[in-house]
C-alpha cells in the first residue's frame, strides 16, 4: 500500500517518533545575505559557471556569486546559495542524507513548508551494515514544492569524482563532504539538472555551498544530436517545461531548507550518536 502524500503533518504522524521534537513549522528566517540576493534579482551570466568547471568550488575563499541566480550562455539556470551551519560537520550532513528519506515525516523536518515525500527503491537508510554514504548513494524519489509548483523529481546521487577532476584537493580546501546528484523527472527519464552541496570547514562549524544547474532537458540514453534531445534542449521547450521564476524560487527554497536544517542537525545527530 502506497503512503499518502501531503504537505505538513496530520494528527498521529509523529506519535512515537524519537525525532518528533524537531518538527517546527515556524521556520527560521532567511539569512540576510540570501534575502538580499533575492531582492537584487538575476545576476550577470558571467558570474556563474558551467557544471564542467565544478573544480572552481575547491578554490580558496569565495567565488563572485555565492548567493543568487543567473542564466548561463547556453540557457541553463545557475543557482548559488551559501548557508552558515554552526556546530555542523560534513559527516553529519552525509548521515542526514542517508537518514531522512526513510519516512516522509523525516523529510518534512527539513522544509516544513515545501517538502511532501521522499523515498528510494531500496529504502536502506536504516541498515547498520552500510556506511552513511552507501545509504544515500542511490536514486531518491522526491515530491516537493519549489515556489508554488509541486515537483515530482528523482535525484540520483553519485560520487564526486564524476563532477570534479579528483578528490585530492578536497581536504586542502577544507571540504569535508561533497554531495552530487542528477535531477530528472519521475514521470519520464528526462534529466533536468544537476546539483552539488559542498560542506566546507569554517570557524565554529561549517558552511554549506549549494550549486544548481537547471534546464536543458535531455534523455541521457540518447546522444546530444538526437532529434528528441535537440527538441527537449531548445530554449522554447525548456521555457514551457520549467518555471519562468525557477532561479529565484530555488534560491528561496534552498536558502530556507538549509538554514532550517542548520538549526537542528547537530542536536538530531547527537541523538543518534550518543
Amino acid at each position: 500500500m502506497k503512503r499518502e502524500k501531503y504537505l505538513g503533518m496530520r494528527p498521529g504522524d509523529l506519535d512515537g517518533k524519537p525525532y518528533a521534537r524537531y518538527w517546527n513549522p515556524e521556520m527560521r528566517p532567511l539569512p540576510a545575505h540570501v534575502a538580499h540576493a533575492i531582492l537584487h534579482g538575476q545576476e550577470a551570466s558571467a558570474l556563474g559557471f558551467p557544471l564542467d568547471e565544478a573544480d572552481r568550488l575547491l578554490e580558496t575563499g569565495d567565488l563572485p556569486l555565492e548567493n543568487g541566480y543567473t542564466t548561463l550562455r547556453d540557457g541553463t539556470t545557475f543557482v548559488a546559495v551559501k548557508t552558515q551551519m554552526p556546530g555542523t560537520t560534513g559527516a553529519m550532513f552525509e548521515w542526514w542524507m542517508g537518514w531522512h528519506y526513510m519516512e516522509h515525516q523525516r523529510y518534512k523536518l527539513w522544509h516544513p513548508r515545501s517538502h511532501v515525500a521522499n523515498g528510494t527503491a531500496e529504502m536502506r537508510g536504516d541498515d547498520p551494515d552500510l556506511s552513511d554514504r552507501e545509504k544515500y548513494m542511490t536514486t531518491h524519489r522526491v515530491t516537493e514544492y519549489v515556489g508554488n509548483r509541486l515537483e515530482a523529481i528523482t535525484i540520483t546521487f553519485s560520487e564526486p569524482e564524476n563532477f570534479f577532476s579528483g578528490s585530492d584537493r578536497f581536504s586542502k580546501s577544507g571540504t569535508t563532504a561533497v554531495v552530487c546528484g542528477r535531477v530528472a523527472l519521475q514521470r519520464a527519464p528526462v534529466t533536468v539538472g544537476h546539483l552539488i552541496h559542498q560542506i566546507r570547514e569554517v570557524e565554529g562549524g561549517s558552511e554549506m555551498r549549494s550549486r544548481f544547474w537547471l534546464g536543458k532537458p535531455r534523455v541521457e540514453s540518447l546522444g546530444a544530436g538526437n532529434p528528441v534531445n535537440r527538441l527537449l534542449g531548445s530554449r522554447a521547450f525548456s521555457k514551457r517545461m520549467l518555471s519562468p521564476t525557477l532561479g529565484r524560487d530555488m534560491v528561496v527554497h534552498c536558502g530556507m531548507e538549509m538554514q532550517h536544517l542548520a538549526g537542528f542537525l547537530p542536536a538530531l545527530y547527537a541523538d543518534y550518536h550518543p
